[in-house]
């Protein structure tokens, strides 16, 4: 890799100061194939009221007005042609500041993002794995746009405020019970009896992630009564954490 001047001298005790950015953040996904740029959604970030950590993402998006995802599209497409990027699937993210209308690129993943592809199918009636197989087979990429169940979908992260022991999680039939009640829901477990929850990797300091419910509905409203009425009945039982002498 052929750096600029100013970083070729730095060294590896070196750092790189970045500034803080705020704002509503959002994600566009799509392909590029045989120099075709196609995006096929673009997906609501929300993070928790600390603002430090994801609490739901939500399709399609509807925080951002519509010209400022093209916005974020547009910036999209001009950084993939220019370091030449073709045949392959991408996502991006972004910040909008709303007070000066300031977008940041936080990032580009070249990959579909496996958390998108249950709300994709929810809404559009396909998975993004389409789009995927058919760059890999050499097809220009397909993707169905609002065939699906449901006109929203969210992936919600359901969370424990305290350090604890799990002593008891959901059964195969209380996920039955959740998905007979609430069509289309899909509840994936991030913890099992026995588990400590500070000893989890990747968890917060603050607070700790159970799971994940994937979630459709005919409108966002309902999506978030749907996800209070099953968080409030999921049950998870849990022992005192033992503490250090």
């Amino acid at each position: 890799v052929e750096l600029p001047p100013e970083l070729a001298g730095a060294g590896g005790n070196s750092c790189l100061a970045e500034q803080f950015v705020e704002g509503i953040q959002a994600a566009p996904e799509g392909t590029m194939f045989r120099g075709e740029y196609r995006v096929h959604g673009v997906f609501d970030m929300h993070k928790d009221e600390a603002g430090t950590s994801f609490s739901r993402l939500d399709y399609p998006a509807s925080t951002v007005p519509e010209h400022v995802q093209q916005r974020m599209i547009d910036l999209t497409e001009r950084y993939l042609r220019q370091v030449g990027y073709d045949n392959g699937c991408f996502n991006s993210e972004f910040m909008w500041d709303e007070a000066n209308d300031q977008l940041w690129l936080i990032e580009i993943n070249t990959r579909i993002s496996q958390s998108h592809s249950d709300l994709f199918a929810k809404v559009d009636g396909s998975s993004n794995h389409e789009v995927a197989i058919d760059i890999a087979l050499g097809e220009p990429p397909r993707m169905p746009h609002r065939e699906g169940d449901f006109a929203v979908a969210s992936q919600a992260m359901i969370f424990h405020e305290e350090d604890g022991i799990v002593t008891r999680v959901p059964t195969a039939e209380d996920k039955a019970e959740i998905e007979r009640r609430f069509p289309g829901t899909v509840l994936t477990l991030m913890v099992g009896e026995g588990d400590r929850l500070s000893e989890l990797p990747g968890q917060d300091s603050y607070r700790f992630v159970l799971g994940k419910l994937y979630l459709g509905a005919n409108s966002t409203e309902q999506m978030l009564e749907n996800y209070a009425a099953i968080t409030a009945e999921l049950p998870f039982e849990f022992a005192p954490a033992p503490t250090d002498d």
